[in-house]
């Protein structure tokens, strides 16, 4: 028989095993846990702390997921004229509250996902996933990053504007044209925007590295050993396709990526230019109206208020991208002076 002192460390090192199982079952249960990013491109957070996280986290986590995976069918869904309706070719229609609350129910009050689900509305009341790579994606990257002149196109864009806005029109037509100028000072934004960032990370692998180690996205596909080597062939690709398949006016997500990526801050004040971004939606999607009926009435004064701010944010952007290379030019000409031939 034992004695008192061996069955004393017998039940002890029992004790001992059974919390290092626990433990481990515990890490375990985290790690099949899905991981939730914020819109930072860093930060990450289970189910279980994201159930206990604040009002203003969850709504980001949230927001982050469902771009993520869906987009608004005007995109790049086909349309049918015919039918008046989209052609669901990438799957759909997609309910916000419905997807959300198939995520979240359970993680975050059904009050959190409705608001979110609301605002998701206000962009379009039917969603799709997004589209599958195809070779045109391959196309469209090269053929974008190639370009240099980024800020010559978007100068030249705005000037157009300008002087269509200068032509004398009357009645409906004026009106009409007006929305039309609004729209395209928005999409001068956005081309400038997708050129510059397709042209940096398709000219350099650091950059792109850096761009898929911080995209959501990314981070949480998983590869199982078996598959390793085509999806370390496939990754370009798939970060190709992804820029692609951006939507460039979506300021709140490109914010956080040329931030992670390329070192850009975007200017503190973005109300002015989130808000226009609303107004084009309605213009584009609406017929001009917002989600309650009533009409924007665009006038000369809106167009070039806008006008303003769209060039005084490319401004601030493509000085800083200035100064970066400036500051590489420089690091380039110390190295070749330290060379020794």
């Amino acid at each position: 028989m034992k004695s008192r002192s061996e069955r004393t460390g017998c039940r002890a090192q029992s004790r001992r095993t059974t919390r290092r199982c626990r433990r481990t079952a515990l890490r375990a249960a985290a790690e099949r846990q899905p991981r939730y990013y914020l819109s930072d491109g860093e930060t990450s957070l289970t189910g279980t702390k994201l159930r206990c996280a604040g009002r203003e986290t969850k709504i980001d986590a949230m927001r982050t997921w469902f771009f993520s995976n869906y987009e608004d069918p005007v995109e790049s869904t086909p349309y049918d004229s015919g039918e008046g309706g989209y052609i669901y070719v990438w799957g759909g229609p997609y309910k916000p509250e419905e997807e959300l609350q198939d995520e979240f129910g359970g993680l975050i009050s059904d009050d959190l996902i409705a608001e979110l689900s609301e605002e998701l509305c206000e962009i379009s009341w039917e969603w799709t996933k997004h589209p599958e790579y195809d070779d045109t994606d391959e196309y469209l990257f090269e053929s974008i990053a190639r370009s240099t002149h980024h800020k010559k196109s978007f100068d030249e864009a705005i000037g157009s504007i300008e002087g269509l806005l200068a032509v004398r029109v009357e009645g409906d037509k004026k009106a009409h044209l007006l929305k039309l100028l609004y729209v395209n000072v928005i999409t001068g934004i956005e081309s400038y925007l997708s050129d510059v960032f397709i042209s940096y990370v398709g000219n350099d692998k650091t950059l792109l590295r850096k761009f898929i180690e911080t995209t959501p996205e990314f981070k949480t596909e998983k590869v199982s050993l078996a598959e390793l080597f085509k999806a370390m062939d496939d990754v370009e690709k798939k970060a190709r396709s992804h820029l692609i398949d951006i939507v460039w006016h979506h300021l709140n997500k490109v914010k956080p990526m040329y931030k992670a990526t390329l070192g850009i801050d975007f200017p503190k004040d973005m109300k002015p230019l989130f808000k226009a971004v609303l107004v084009r939606h309605d213009i584009v999607h609406r017929n001009g109206k917002t989600k309650e009926g009533k009409l924007h009435s665009i006038t000369a004064e809106d167009v070039k208020e806008l006008v303003a701010n769209a060039q005084s944010f490319v401004s601030c952007i493509d000085n800083q991208l200035a100064n970066i290379s400036k500051e590489n030019e420089d690091a380039v000409a110390s190295i070749v002076e330290e060379v020794d031939f």
